[in-house]
């Protein structure tokens, strides 16, 4: 059981489960606590959701710690908004103590530490919770008030609904195919998205003041550091895309049908097939010192969030709007000490191509003041630029070339790549002529 725990935590952190949210390992809450304006935003209103009858009851079986709330009754209210009539699982409560308002996993990573999104400053106090693939739940009550324990128990339950009913069953089978990061952002914001949906409606319906946790969320994720923003980021816009999709909870299992593929999809509130992902292909040479050591996807929200992390909101969002496709390369020298990105994107036609790469520009400049690596923005066609970064030595041997839809890297060796594709004749359109340096510097 104890092995089943740790690995089931690790698969939450690097977003693969698709239930748990309010998790210790990550580090955060999703309810605002009433006694602390400092940090939550609250909204007293009355209540607006359709009332429900609550007639069903059930028996959640509670271990550990003392649970300041009846978990009976707060899953049968979850069951009669949600219209579903599952059995529930345990619920294991621990009180807990003050948390780290940092996340050590975002500065391991290659690509957090070196586009910026390490720096995290996440809530030390407060309830929390965990739900697992089977539906059982964890949570960690921190001395938070009684209505924040509800309210986080609800949004757990709301996760054990999802999976006992099967209405988040498709997702699970998609996990397993795509592992882009891109793909599980919008996994992860639909089923947050649709919990703090519902977790909104049973404030309204059972509690009084009401706390939107969407309201929360939204304060989290606009006025927190990069970090905190890639972390709130599923909850927020996850659920903007359910609100703008069902008219009430027991809709819910809807939103999981026809459902975004990409985060540009979620964002923008389009089905599978509007503004569908555009063709690109990377490739490299390995025949230097550097070799590649992953490949990803990160998608529009990612791309805004690294923006904005040196931008205005209204920059950021702008500029990564015209996102088309984009893949990402990390490597690593031989000597094992150093590590590179060559980040390729593609945008919707040569305007949107030329204010990304601007604001990436912009983007650059700004990071030089904080960060000791670097990064070069290449602009390879009308449609498509890649951005290096990291390490001096990879950024200043780092070349690309390419169409459209195929582009090729090459480190340490500015004569391969492209031999097989056809280089730009000249500048690309607003080019200015040449690349551009800056020097700069996951829950």
């Amino acid at each position: 059981m104890a092995t089943r725990r740790r690995l089931a935590a690790l698969i939450l952190v690097l977003s693969v489960v698709l239930s748990g949210c309010a998790a210790d390992s990550a580090a955060f809450q999703t309810t605002a606590d009433e006694n602390d304006t400092n940090t939550t935003t609250e909204t007293t209103v009355a209540p607006t959701t359709t009332e429900v009858n609550v007639t069903e009851k059930y028996s959640v079986p509670v271990e550990g710690d003392d649970l300041p709330v009846d978990a009976d009754r707060t899953f049968a209210r979850v069951q009669a908004l949600v219209g579903t009539n599952v059995e529930p699982q345990s619920v294991t409560v621990r009180e807990g103590t003050a948390r780290s308002n940092t996340a050590d996993y975002y500065t391991s990573r290659s690509f957090f530490r070196i586009m910026g999104l390490d720096e995290t400053n996440y809530s030390t106090k407060g309830a929390s919770g965990v739900t697992y693939r089977d539906g059982e739940v964890r949570l960690t009550t921190r001395e938070a008030s009684d209505a924040e324990v509800e309210r986080v128990l609800a949004h757990e339950f709301i996760h054990t609904v999802q999976m006992r009913s099967g209405m988040t069953e498709s997702l699970n089978r998609e996990s397993a195919v795509s592992r882009s990061t891109d793909a599980s952002l919008v996994r992860q914001a639909l089923v947050e998205g649709g919990a703090v949906y519902v977790t909104d409606s049973y404030s309204e319906q059972f509690q009084s003041p009401t706390v939107h946790q969407s309201d929360v969320v939204a304060e989290e994720y606009e006025s927190g550091p990069a970090g905190n923003r890639y972390l709130w980021a599923p909850y927020h816009f996850g659920y903007r895309y359910v609100a703008a999709t069902v008219d009430s909870p027991d809709e819910l299992d809807t939103a999981y049908e026809n459902h975004p593929e990409t985060t540009e999809q979620l964002i923008h509130n389009y089905g599978p097939a509007e503004e569908p992902a555009l063709d690109l292909e990377l490739s490299t040479d390995d025949s230097g010192s550097w070799f590649r050591t992953d490949a990803d996807t990160k998608g529009e929200l990612v791309t805004r969030i690294v923006l904005r992390s040196q931008l205005s909101r209204a920059r950021a969002a702008a500029a990564a709007s015209g996102w088309g496709n984009d893949r990402l390369y990390v490597y690593e020298h031989s000597s094992g000490r150093t590590t590179g990105l060559a980040w390729a994107l593609r945008w919707d036609d040569a305007d949107e191509a030329d204010e990304a790469q601007a604001a990436f520009r912009s983007y650059a400049a700004k990071h030089g003041d904080d960060s000791e690596a670097s990064v070069q923005v290449e602009r390879v066609t009308r449609e498509t630029l890649v951005v290096f970064a990291g390490d001096d030595e990879f950024v200043d041997n780092a070349y690309a070339a390419g169409s459209d839809d195929e582009v090729e890297v090459a480190i340490d060796n500015r004569t391969t790549a492209g031999a097989d594709v056809a280089f730009p004749a000249g500048p690309a359109p607003n080019d200015g002529g040449g690349t551009t340096t800056g020097v700069y510097s996951s829950p």
